[in-house]
């Protein structure tokens, strides 16, 4: 019997288009090229079906749509798609099938159309809401249309629905973000990632705030967004499953999970990433160039590197890392290699091993300052 990581075990499909690029973003995604959206579908459906013997796929794995905005490709083309994972075996008995879309990009029928294709669990881009950050920082729609979605949503029949939401926005303020998470909890939401702004270099975001357009709340007041969106989740019972995720019970993203266990994965489309568990293998870019058949990067991963990158993801998760698991993959004795700095971050009370169960994982403290905690393995 193969172990879960001798077989695909999620399968990520790119749409990388926008109807306008966020000031912050630097996703491979393209405004102004719909005209694009079929020939993009074509080369998509070609890649799947000359693809998709590659590896050993699980009957449940997963499937996900991400962009970009999936939810602005025509429903003929999202079905010429699926019909290609169908065909090939692909999508068999998925486990979950995400697609992102963004508040104003559907109505109650297309949810309706996504639930009829088997698509189960959606994921809005909210932000904010509220409506002066959400102009400042380019996003399209309103407060009440990201709320409206996410009703329409649980009135389609969907169960499993999340949302993104951003702290330390330009303009934003402590009591501005506590208004936005009480929103977003009271919704049908069951699911709910937050991440800290990341200011990414040659982007709109960081040309205002070089220039003294933006401002960015205080490194004090994000800290209190932060703080404050790790109690006021848990007491309302979404619990923290990975370090910016929170869910209610059963209602983790089992895509992501993929992910966080370093499982291997196939990724198609544009600048989409494939894992086999050896190699990583990245498609081009540029929508074009995707078209026309461009070939994709291939890296072989060395065993060092597979190791860290199993052991920086899988502390993103609450309940860490089994350490057998890392002895079985790739050979190595985790304690023995790293124990004395392991100890270090023990005693600082980030870091938290269980010897009966050899499980490895962050504190409270520790999950706070991750980034430190991961430098450990690179």
């Amino acid at each position: 019997m193969r172990k879960q990581w001798e077989q695909i075990q999620g399968i990520y499909i790119h749409i990388p288009f926008c109807m306008q690029k966020c000031l912050y973003c630097d996703f491979a995604s393209f405004a102004g090229k719909s005209g694009l959206m079929h020939q993009y579908a074509l080369a998509l459906a070609n890649e799947i079906r000359s693809r998709a013997g590659e590896m050993p796929i699980s009957e449940r794995a997963t499937v996900f749509f991400g962009g970009g905005t999936p939810s602005l490709l025509p429903i003929d083309d999202l079905k010429m798609i699926i019909n290609a994972l169908k065909e090939t075996g692909l999508w068999r008995a998925p486990a979950e099938v995400t697609m992102e879309m963004n508040p104003g990009t559907v109505d109650f029928d297309k949810l309706c159309q996504y639930q009829e294709m088997g698509i189960d669990r959606v994921s809005f881009g909210v932000q904010s809401l509220n409506d002066k950050e959400l102009k400042t920082i380019g996003r399209l729609h309103a407060a009440s249309e990201a709320l409206q979605a996410i009703e329409q949503a649980s009135k389609a029949g969907f169960e499993r629905i999340s949302a993104d939401l951003i702290y330390g926005l330009p303009t934003q303020t402590l009591a501005t973000f506590k208004d936005t998470l009480a929103a977003i909890v009271a919704s049908a939401i069951s699911h709910l990632s937050v991440y800290g702004l990341t200011v990414e270099e040659e982007t709109p975001l960081a040309t205002l705030l070089a220039n003294g357009s933006l401002v960015l709340p205080s490194e004090e007041e994000a800290e209190m967004m932060y703080d404050h969106t790790i109690s006021y989740l848990e007491e309302r019972g979404l619990h923290r499953y990975e370090i910016s995720n929170f869910a209610r019970t059963g209602q983790e993203s089992l895509h992501n999970l993929v992910y966080w266990h370093y499982l291997p994965y196939y990724g198609f489309g544009s600048a989409a990433c494939s894992y086999d568990g050896k190699r990583r293998m990245t498609n081009a870019e540029d929508i074009e160039s995707y078209i026309r058949g461009a070939a994709p990067t291939i890296e072989q991963l060395p065993s060092r590197t597979s190791l860290a990158e199993f052991m920086f993801l899988g502390l993103r998760t609450s309940e860490g890392i089994d350490l057998s698991v890392a002895k079985d993959r790739f050979g190595v004795d985790v304690m023995a290699m790293f124990g004395q700095e392991i100890e270090k971050y023990i005693n600082k009370e980030m870091l938290s091993f269980d010897q009966a169960a050899n499980n490895l994982k962050l504190t409270k403290l520790g999950m706070k300052f991750g980034n430190e905690i991961f430098e450990l393995f690179l």
